[in-house]
């Protein structure tokens, strides 16, 4: 926009000085004409003439040039208010153009700034992450979705920081190279999971090296991923897991239309084998689709917030008869003020639930089982939970103890400390690996500590929801 101005600058400074030089001109040609210049009638007409330069000229070539530095920092700072003109010829003129300059210029950037947060809105309104970078894989825009998932801070730094994956690079080295579409798979950490992403890496048309070179589009797939691995899992737990039940079961059918067909002491038997058989398969098939459940949508974290002392509650109440069976009593320990955590009230209870039932299957008959939660200022340096307030609800029996080189196997699916005496007490093996995966998706962690002949203690840590200042009592109770 500057040369148009300043063409219509020179314009007017000729308008205003070619009247001068015509004057100076005719005076001079007339005293030639008239033969009458001698050497003080021309020094007279030289001094008017420079005179009059000086009081018509100079101040025009001083708001000129003055117009000038205005226009050449126009682009840069905005709009700033035109400079103060002297007075002389033309001044109005030149003030009322650079007004008009200056409404001009503010105008087209009012229209550039709207047209920047349309693209900006359209931009976050999509549900994928969307980055935009220079050649030198600086990040230069992110909608909102990008925002969310990279953080605040991500703009302006390299990409390589942002997004820590070779996989992405080499596609948007690519991209940069060939000038053609790239397409990619990242995998995201988020919280202790993993998020599959999708990637498509596309050039931009050229632009100036601070422009965006290469857009970044990010589709989760992880559901989709999950929904893969789970069905396999499946299959391969269920042939191998429902196989030994179901071969049970196929003999005893076949022993009672055969050997024991006339034997009502045989069938008894193998009736109430096939019953027992029955149940494990659909206790078996029941925990495999919780935590395939679980698992399809372990990434997501809850946003509901779960009363922790109402859930212990409703526990104690309802294995209550159980535990008076083995003369096992439930005694609960939690704070009067206890903050809730932030989760989904089903599964937490269902984690609980898990923990107090291996507890009564496990502890010894005629001891205690502890239940106690505490809230914590700071979760444990120790675990990946979080830094921040945590809520901790600790299950203890006094069984026989768990041998150290099993702890860290005892979340794996169908992993068992003792396979005849899980079987025999009904359990899947998936228990834990049930409580492991709630725990991931709830971005909480356990805790194992067992002692050979003294016990177990099996300690779930979830982040609180605490406002600035709360605090817990520590009032305690059994039940």
């Amino acid at each position: 926009m500057a040369p148009p101005v300043l063409g219509a600058v020179t314009g007017t400074w000729l308008k205003l000085a070619l009247p001068l030089l015509a004057a100076e001109v005719a005076v001079l040609g007339g005293l030639r004409l008239t033969g009458h210049i001698d050497s003080l009638a021309l020094a007279i007409g030289l001094v008017l003439l420079g005179a009059a330069t000086l009081v018509l000229v100079r101040p025009l070539a001083r708001n000129l040039e003055a117009l000038g530095g205005w226009l050449a920092v126009l682009d840069h700072v905005g709009t700033p208010s035109p400079p103060v003109l002297r007075s002389g010829p033309g001044s109005g003129a030149l003030g009322a153009m650079a007004e008009a300059v200056r409404e001009l210029v503010g105008g087209r950037d009012r229209r550039i700034d709207a047209l920047q947060a349309e693209a900006d809105r359209l931009l976050d309104a999509l549900p994928d992450p969307l980055l935009l970078l220079a050649r030198d894989h600086r990040v230069v825009r992110l909608n909102r979705a990008g925002r969310t998932l990279f953080g605040e801070g991500a703009a302006g730094r390299d990409l390589a920081r942002v997004v820590r994956d070779p996989a992405l690079t080499e596609a948007v080295d690519a991209a940069l190279a060939d000038q053609e579409s790239q397409n990619a798979e990242i995998s995201l950490p988020s919280g202790h999971v993993e998020r599959a992403y999708a990637v498509d890496v596309a050039p931009l048309p050229a632009a100036s090296g601070a422009g965006p070179a290469v857009m970044i589009a990010l589709h989760d797939i992880t559901a989709m991923r999950r929904t893969e691995q789970m069905r396999v899992d499946f299959v391969a737990n269920a042939s191998h897991e429902i196989r030994s039940p179901l071969a049970t079961l196929i003999g005893c059918i076949e022993t009672l239309r055969g050997p024991a067909r006339d034997d009502t002491e045989a069938q008894e038997r193998f009736l109430e084998m096939m019953d027992d058989q029955g149940r494990r398969m659909a206790r078996l098939v029941g925990d495999l689709l919780s935590l395939s459940r679980i698992e399809l949508k372990e990434h997501a974290q809850p946003t509901g917030e779960v009363d922790v002392a109402a859930v212990l509650t409703r526990l104690t109440t309802s294995l209550g008869y159980e535990a008076e069976e083995r003369r096992m009593p439930l005694e609960l320990s939690v704070p009067g003020d206890l903050p809730p955590v932030r989760g989904d009230e089903n599964e937490v209870e269902q984690v609980i639930y898990n923990l107090v039932s291996n507890a009564l299957k496990y502890g010894r008959a005629g001891t205690p089982i502890m239940l106690v939660a505490r809230l914590h200022a700071v979760s444990p340096v120790h675990l990946r939970i979080a830094r921040g307030p945590a809520i901790s609800i600790a299950v203890t029996d006094r069984g026989e103890g768990i041998p150290a080189q099993h702890i860290p196997r005892l979340t794996e699916r169908f992993y068992r400390v003792d396979t005849a005496r899980s079987r025999e007490l009904g359990g899947t093996g998936l228990g834990l690996a049930i409580v492991k995966h709630v725990l991931n998706r709830h971005r909480g962690e356990l805790e194992v500590e067992s002692r050979i002949g003294v016990g177990s203690t099996f300690t779930v840590w979830l982040p609180a929801v605490v406002e600035a200042g709360d605090t817990a009592t520590g009032v305690q109770g059994k039940s």
